[in-house]
């Protein structure tokens, strides 16, 4: 059995595989307009403070500390 984490935990330098989006119409908007969707591949570059920096295919992307924590992750 998978143990899901959120974006939001995931250090610089690892990699994750969304497998989820635990959000309102809005949110889950804003993060399918930039590429974050459930299936897809993401890098944490930067998760320092303030906004998250991942890469999604071959953009970089930021995402908010609170949307991170919408975004179920394995």
């Amino acid at each position: 059995m998978f143990s899901h984490k959120t974006l939001k935990s995931i250090a610089p330098g690892e990699t994750a595989f969304v497998v989820a989006i635990d959000a309102g119409c809005r949110a889950r908007t804003r993060l399918e307009s930039i590429g974050i969707i459930p299936g897809i591949e993401v890098d944490v570059l930067n998760n320092g403070h303030g906004p998250m920096l991942v890469s999604v295919g071959e953009g970089r992307v930021m995402v908010e500390r609170g949307i991170a924590q919408k975004v179920l992750v394995a």
